[in-house]
């Protein structure tokens, strides 16, 4: 059977064609290029989110489209898919962009038109409508899956005193990629980081919790009122489902949580209350003059390196401060006792723990001291000023004397290495004998000093001994190469 040349021309046209179209880039492969956007839903409360999907048809490889502006949200890209279907020799392409909305507060919204812009021309979409509710009312939290709750320590602190500030999640199901938010106010707080997260298990009206706990303090740097925004935990939640056991061998096997199978998420943006704080200055009356703002509970004590010591040694003063408050704050006045000693502070160490969720610590000072003269020495009390913010009074502390015994020195080395003798016949003059020798020299004469030079003779020895290695290596090299050729 011939192959009719007809025919042999008609497949080798297909192929080139077919090659074409594989290795050329394709733009467009249809004059309808369409960009639409939509969201899963309208409606929803502050709690929801909405997952907005951008597509794009009609065109493969197209650029990123722009998304209008969104301040009543928070936006988040999860990720991109591209499709290709093939119907009756038409090839249709498509890509989608996904994002999730996160609603920052209730209201009507829209989100306006997404663009692309495409070899010059513009596309967009048709804009959206969202209208985001506040949560429905609730009677009870035993009907909730997961709630979350915050409290405070205290309402009504004083300046500098420390506030607790807690926030719980309760659940009673599984979640995944936990997001918490707890805002404050950073020019009315400072903040410390109570140790870590805390996890366990309670039940609360018969119904079983798993709750998970964080903490941290606040210390109120200003007097007045003051708001705590809201916490903000974003989550998914886990939703399994049952598969059919008996239909499906398998799903005894993949049903199993390591596999991830067999379930749903939903995100979810939990928020809580806001709560108002009014911050109390310091009482006035019997205030301390040198008053440090120290606020909590303090104790001190004072330790010293050695109470007998030799004139001119050194022995270490250590004052150590520790209590529940701003223990990072607290700073000594000036150690009375220049005319006693030579004072030489070290930089002061401060050690951070946690005492019943409250923070606390210990501040060290340590001060090298130097004894001017001997006898017996008094190292005076050292006294240090705080507000108690239970018994609301000021509370004074302080270290007990220190004694201390300075002896002259007893030092008696003798450091002489060489003795002078005058000579029975010489009046004016002397001989010096040498007693020791501390350190061996390496040069004991005067000649050993002097230039030395080189004779003619030496000279040219001298001369020879370099030139002769290089000589040597130039023929060796010149021998070698020849050889290879």
């Amino acid at each position: 059977m011939q192959n009719n040349p007809k025919t042999r021309r008609q497949s080798w046209l297909m192929i080139s064609t077919l090659l074409i179209f594989i290795f050329t880039p394709i733009t467009s492969f249809s004059s309808n290029i369409q960009l639409s956007a939509s969201i899963d839903k309208n409606q929803l409360t502050i709690e929801d989110s909405i997952n907005l999907s951008i597509k794009i048809s009609g065109v493969r490889n197209p650029p990123t489209p722009k998304l209008p502006p969104l301040p009543d949200f928070v936006v988040r890209s999860t990720g991109k898919q591209s499709s290709t279907q093939i119907f009756n020799s038409d090839m249709q392409v498509s890509t989608t962009h996904k994002y999730l909305l996160i609603p920052r507060s209730e209201g009507n919204f829209i989100i306006g038109s997404v663009t692309m812009n495409l070899s010059g021309s513009i596309y967009r979409s048709d804009p959206i409508t969202v209208t985001v509710k506040k949560p429905s009312p609730i009677k009870s939290n035993e009907n909730r899956p997961v709630y979350t709750e915050t409290s405070i320590s205290k309402t009504t602190p004083y300046i500098n005193e420390q506030v607790v500030y807690t926030f719980k999640l309760f659940r009673k199901t599984e979640v995944r990629n936990l997001e918490l938010s707890m805002p404050y106010d950073e020019s009315f707080f400072q903040k410390e980081d109570i140790g870590k997260a805390k996890r366990y298990s309670r039940v609360i009206n018969g119904i079983a919790y798993d709750v998970d706990e964080i903490s941290i303090a606040l210390f109120p740097t200003k007097v007045g009122r003051s708001t705590i925004p809201p916490a903000i935990m974003e989550l998914d939640l886990i939703y399994r489902t049952q598969r059919n056991l008996q239909r499906d061998p398998f799903a005894r096997f993949f049903n199993d949580s390591f596999f991830g199978g067999a379930a749903k998420s939903k995100h979810k943006i939990l928020s809580t209350e806001p709560i108002e704080l009014r911050t109390q200055p310091l009482p006035k009356k019997e205030k301390p003059t040198d008053f440090k703002n120290l606020v909590g509970q303090f104790s001190m004590t004072a330790t010293i390196g050695k109470e007998n010591l030799d004139a001119g040694d050194t022995t270490t003063l250590t004052v150590t401060v520790s209590g529940i408050g701003n223990v990072m704050d607290v700073s000594l006045m000036k150690l009375n006792l220049d005319k006693k000693f030579k004072v030489y502070p070290d930089q002061p160490t401060f050690k951070q723990s946690v005492h019943g969720n409250q923070i606390g610590g210990e501040k060290i000072f340590k001060f090298a001291l130097v004894p001017f003269s001997t006898g017996r020495q008094t190292i005076p009390s050292i006294v240090l000023d705080y507000f108690n913010p239970d018994t609301k009074k000021y509370n004074t502390i302080s270290t007990n004397p220190i004694n201390l015994t300075i002896k002259p020195g007893t030092s008696t080395e003798n450091l002489n290495l060489v003795q002078s003798k005058t000579a029975p016949t010489q009046k004016n003059g002397s001989t010096v004998s040498i007693l020791a020798r501390d350190i061996l020299p390496i040069h004991t004469r005067v000649e050993d000093f002097e230039n030395i030079v080189f004779d003619k003779n030496q000279r040219i020895t001298y001369i020879i001994g370099i030139l002769v290695p290089i000589v040597i290596y130039i023929l060796a090299a010149g021998y070698i190469r020849y050889n290879h050729q």
